[in-house]
């Protein structure tokens, strides 16, 4: 027999790649940050386009609007951790991600913006525009670069998984 289910219960069955945004300038580690995404989605593909879905106080959004570029980080079981732990916990006006986390990263190619070795694919992008949808912010890029760096299988962002970890003591994002 169907089961009704409330329409928010029923957006977690959506499933999505789990990313890491990066934004900022590599080389200044006090104006670099990243955080834990779920809502991303290509969105053109002449040029090619994607949207990320960002809550506005997120610090790696005001990055993004200053810089005007970002990173979207593709994560495999290897970024796992990083992703739902550091990244997707604490605040980068407060904590450097990248040294707490112990993820190998370097400048992009193409953008200022941190790029993360132990991503399955770095895609870097241009900021085009932001639009305001809801609680939210979606930040619409153009891809100018993409890097490869394993063939590990990308991991879906596991809604239950990322609840659990914010109800831990010390969650300090923003």
């Amino acid at each position: 027999m169907p089961e009704k289910i409330r329409p928010m219960d029923a957006l977690l069955y959506l499933p999505q790649p789990l990313v890491i945004v990066t934004a900022g300038d590599y080389e200044d580690a006090s104006r670099r940050g990243g955080m834990t995404a779920a809502w991303v989605s290509r969105v053109s593909w002449s040029p090619p386009l994607l949207i990320v879905s960002i809550v506005p106080s997120r610090y790696t959004l005001e990055l993004i609007k200053e810089y005007g570029e970002f990173v979207v980080n593709v994560v495999g079981k290897t970024l796992e951790n990083a992703a739902y732990g550091v990244f997707g916990t604490k605040s980068g006006k407060t904590v450097d991600k990248f040294v707490e986390s112990g993820v190998k990263a370097r400048r992009g190619e193409k953008t200022r913006a941190p790029v993360l070795e132990d991503a399955v694919i770095a895609v870097e992008c241009r900021l085009v525009k932001t639009v305001e949808a809801g609680d939210h912010i979606l930040v619409v890029g153009e891809v100018v670069n993409a890097i490869k760096f394993s063939d590990e299988p990308p991991s879906i962002f596991m809604h239950a998984e990322f609840l659990k970890r914010l109800t831990r003591p010390g969650d300090t994002r923003q």
